[in-house]
């Protein structure tokens, strides 16, 4: 019988965890499904890692995603006032009803998958222009010149940024990376005014002189349906910050298991039609997200016969819930294009979904199409085990995925 294992109480900050997950999160699947995760500061979270806990977690009123509530919380662990700038403080993904019903009411009309789908030319046409870069280079890397760019220039050009604009937005989508509500430099809040401030011309820009742009649609929606200028403002940022991330995060991880699994790979190139289908099992397999954006309880909690109580940090640990065998009982750490859709939670379940999860498959689909339809003999240019990771605890994304693009 195997030793009983022993975890460090910081035992999802590791290196280790960060470059290999799954066999941990298997041990704790089944051990202890809802456990204590201790910060480097003082504090701590409940970790859910079991699907259907998960599951209800997501779709519990009493788990709050309102920023202002983390705020407080925040505030009272370090001792000093703290307030969320209204740049994050007013989109969906930050609120809770009653504010976070007419908002997800006026993203929903203007945010369809039918803009989705009217995007796919454009962002085929950025995707090429990225991997005509990408051939003149030699050995290449798939992050830093495709998966981080793509995602941003498709959202600016969604937003009806102009595209002398996208080397700004890179820069500022690059810095936003790193934002975090406790850093003292300044430097995060610099970048948070310039885009505040081009963002705020660029609304006033566009209530003069409509386009059929995304901000557009929502500047000019139905009395009904509108929003502010301050919630615009907000929404724009959440694409920014949140819309990137997760998009880079995916594209960059699909490719990378396709490029490890050849067999997968040639049958959607053989299989054309078979991509849309396949995204599911992609995304699953790849969990571009490592746990959903926390929560707070605002009061006690019962989780996998966990009482949680209230006022305490909870993070849903997606790549775990994208594995658990309870929910997906064949073989869940192989990726299978043939399985039954899964119902994984990648954009989040309930009130939060992901609105933009159709962009997200969108541009992933035309991504891997793209690069491996033009370059048909790419592959690795390192051994598979040599890939690495960034430590966050929102999304997974490779540091780099270096490349041979020809023969």
């Amino acid at each position: 019988m195997a030793a009983p294992r022993t975890l460090s109480k910081y035992w999802m900050l590791t290196n280790e965890f960060t470059q290999n997950p799954y066999p941990l999160l298997e041990h704790v699947r089944r051990e202890s499904p809802v456990r204590e995760l201790a910060f480097p500061d003082g504090g701590r979270a409940w970790v859910v890692t079991r699907y259907a806990d998960a599951r209800a977690a997501l779709a519990d009123p009493r788990l709050s995603r309102d920023i202002h509530v983390h705020y407080r919380l925040m505030a009272e662990r370090t001792g000093r006032p703290m307030s969320p700038p209204p740049e994050e403080a007013n989109h969906l993904a930050n609120l809770e009803p009653p504010r976070h019903t007419p908002l997800r009411r006026a993203i929903s009309f203007a945010f369809t998958p039918r803009r989705a789908e009217a995007l796919r030319p454009r962002v085929a046409e950025i995707a090429d222009g990225l991997l005509d870069r990408l051939a003149e280079q030699g050995p290449a890397d798939l992050i830093a010149g495709y998966a981080d760019p793509l995602p941003v220039i498709t959202i600016a050009e969604l937003m009806g940024v102009p595209a002398h604009s996208w080397p700004d937005f890179l820069r500022w989508s690059a810095a936003l990376r790193t934002y975090s509500p406790t850093d003292t430099s300044g430097a995060l809040q610099s970048t948070i005014a310039e885009l505040s401030a081009y963002m705020s011309e660029l609304i006033a820009q566009k209530e003069r002189e409509p386009g059929t742009d995304l901000l557009s649609a929502l500047i000019h929606a139905d009395p009904e349906r509108r929003l502010n200028s301050t919630e615009i403002l907000s929404t724009g940022f959440a694409l920014m910050t949140g819309g990137n991330d997760t998009t880079a995060s995916l594209v960059g991880g699909v490719l990378a298991a396709l490029l490890t699994h050849p067999a997968q790979r040639r049958r959607l190139l053989t299989e054309p039609g078979s991509w849309s289908a396949s995204m599911d099992e992609l995304i699953r397999y790849v969990s571009p997200i490592s746990n959903a954006l926390q929560r707070v309880t605002t009061e006690p909690v019962e989780l996998g016969g966990v009482t949680i109580p209230a006022g305490e940090v909870v993070v849903i640990c997606v790549m775990s819930t994208n594995r658990d065998t309870d929910q997906f009982p064949d073989r869940p750490d192989e990726l299978d294009l043939d399985r039954p859709k899964p119902a994984h939670l990648s954009f989040g379940h309930g009130i939060h979904y992901c609105s933009g999860a159709h962009l997200a498959k969108v541009i992933t689909e035309i991504a891997a199409r793209r690069l491996f339809e033009r370059f048909p003999d790419v592959r690795l240019a390192v051994a598979p085990e040599r890939l690495e990771y960034v430590p966050n605890v929102v999304v997974r994304p490779l540091k780099a995925l270096p490349v041979l693009l020809g023969a």
